[in-house]
């Protein structure tokens, strides 16, 4: 009876050890969040980009090999998250030598329109082993070194950052310069102003808007228009045209724009734009990239040159 026990015993450790994992490499994030913690709005999508790496070049590191893993993020909450680099997705198993890495790995959480204004949400990352078969480890399957030192600064294979939910900007407002500058003699300078869904979760939203001016560059403006589905969180440029063909430097002039939402006309904002006439930018003839065509052109020319001359000789 006691052999049969220990016959049972080995036969239920087999396969974890047929799955054990050797450490060959040592992961770590070369970036840490950059932030401790940072406000984010329903229906927001935030990434960062903490560039997952092998530390196996490392002098302290007792890893020195390549190495297969994977980077996976989690929340408090399930907050929907995607991320990864090229065709490799998080939670998907990668091949990286020592000192390799990849600068421009994106992990991205997005905060759910059901979301509470005050909610606090812990955003956590994991760079871990895949096992022999290709397959991540749960949890990540523990560290070689960690933290790696590199520069001074400690790099870890998990880092946390916090989320916490704020109120949303207005359903309207309006983008713009504080001082815009348009060129002298321009016939038509265009003076942009961005109108904007500013609510994320917001559905699309048809604004009216109008730009008027005082006059002073060109002709008073009276412009009217409307933007057309805008959706939550983008926005839709328009703009006020100027003629400043007979402007002078320095003249200065406004413009005023209002935008209000078309379905009740009761959201609307305001915004008034400074302009300010200046000398003209001259553009160089002579740069670079002309005087390199030139110089081409002028090498081609003369091969055709020689070359219909030697026939002529023969």
């Amino acid at each position: 009876m006691k052999k049969l026990f220990v016959l049972a015993a080995a036969l239920m450790l087999l396969p974890v050890v047929a799955n054990a994992q050797t450490w060959e490499g040592d992961p770590g994030f070369f970036f840490m969040f950059e932030f401790a913690g940072v406000d984010v709005v329903k229906g927001e999508t935030f990434c960062d980009y903490p560039a997952p790496t092998n530390f196996g070049f490392s002098a302290a590191s007792p890893c020195k090999l390549e190495d297969t893993f994977f980077v996976t993020a989690s929340d408090l909450f399930g907050w929907a998250q995607t991320g990864g680099y090229g065709d490799i997705s998080n939670d998907e198993c990668f091949l990286l030598g020592p000192g390799s890495y990849y600068p421009g790995w994106e992990i991205c959480i997005t905060v759910p329109c059901d979301a509470t204004i005050g909610q606090i949400n812990t955003w956590t990352a994991i760079m871990g082993y895949c096992d022999d078969t290709g397959t991540p480890i749960p949890g990540g399957g523990g560290d070689c070194l960690d933290p790696n030192v590199y520069g001074g600064v400690n790099r870890y294979s998990t880092i946390s950052m916090t989320l916490e939910v704020v109120e949303s900007p207005p359903a309207l407002m309006i983008l713009q310069d504080e001082l815009y500058f348009v060129e002298q003699g321009a016939t038509a300078a265009y003076v942009p102003f961005s109108i904007c869904n500013g609510d994320p979760c917001a559905p699309a939203t048809d604004y009216n808007y109008s730009i008027t001016s005082l006059g002073i560059i060109g002709a008073p403006l009276n412009t009217t228009g409307t933007l057309t589905g805008i959706l939550g969180g983008l926005c839709g440029d328009v703009y006020g045209i100027l003629d400043a063909g007979e402007s002078l430097v320095c003249d200065y002039d406004t413009l005023t724009i209002i935008a209000w939402d078309v379905a009740t006309g009761t959201v609307y904002d305001t915004c008034v734009q400074v302009v300010h006439v200046v000398e003209p930018v001259p553009v160089p003839l002579f740069t670079t990239p002309v005087v390199t065509i030139l110089v081409l052109a002028m090498i081609l020319a003369a091969a055709v040159i020689m070359k219909r001359t030697a026939v002529s000789k023969a």
